[in-house]
């Protein structure tokens, strides 16, 4: 059964209301909604942040006429790809795609944009002592960035990136449980 673009925008949505409505217990290798808060609501402020070490995948803008990909991994599990694939028009945020021994699959969105515009990631980081509040909790800041390869191509786009996270870059025993994404709106 072929399920139009409408239809999987319709599904993203609802599935976005509902996971910020609360009503969602998120179980192991499910996605989660994110939250974007600023440098200075970050709790635990006095917490050693540590970078967490990631690599880009995927870079994509994704429109009704176009699409518009720069990969640095060329053979991406084809369970992976369809993961992202299927996730590129969900709301802004960082999403766990899938986990693995090694590693986490995360999808960053910066939601829609015009085309010749986008984003680049500055940092990644998680609380190394984990505990409280922030344990297995990424802090993502983001930056804008115009794309030269699409600024002439008309209207919005969702502009998408897909990256790994190494498990043995996080500190010892952390997961990840939330998101936290900054910097692009």
């Amino acid at each position: 059964m072929r399920v139009g673009i409408n239809s999987r925008l319709m599904f993203a949505l609802l599935v976005a209301m509902t996971l910020s409505s609360g009503c969602y217990d998120q179980r192991s290798g499910e996605s989660f909604y994110t939250e974007s808060v600023s440098e200075e609501e970050r709790p635990g402020q006095e917490a050693d942040y540590r970078e967490v070490p990631y690599s880009q995948l995927l870079y994509s803008k994704t429109a009704p006429d176009f699409t518009w990909e720069y990969r640095t991994e060329e053979h991406l599990d084809p369970e992976i790809e369809k993961l992202y694939e299927d996730g590129i028009h969900l709301a802004p945020g960082g999403w766990v795609l899938k986990e693995t021994d090694e590693e986490f699959y995360m999808l960053i969105s910066g939601g829609f944009l015009p085309t010749s515009k986008g984003f680049r990631i500055t940092s990644i980081q998680m609380a190394g002592e984990q505990k409280g509040n922030d344990k297995n909790h990424l802090y993502i800041t983001l930056e804008p960035h115009q794309g030269d390869g699409t600024k002439d191509y008309p209207g919005d786009a969702s502009i998408t990136s897909l990256i790994s996270i190494p498990k043995s870059g996080l500190p010892a025993g952390a997961a990840i449980d939330g998101v936290s994404m900054n910097g692009v709106e």
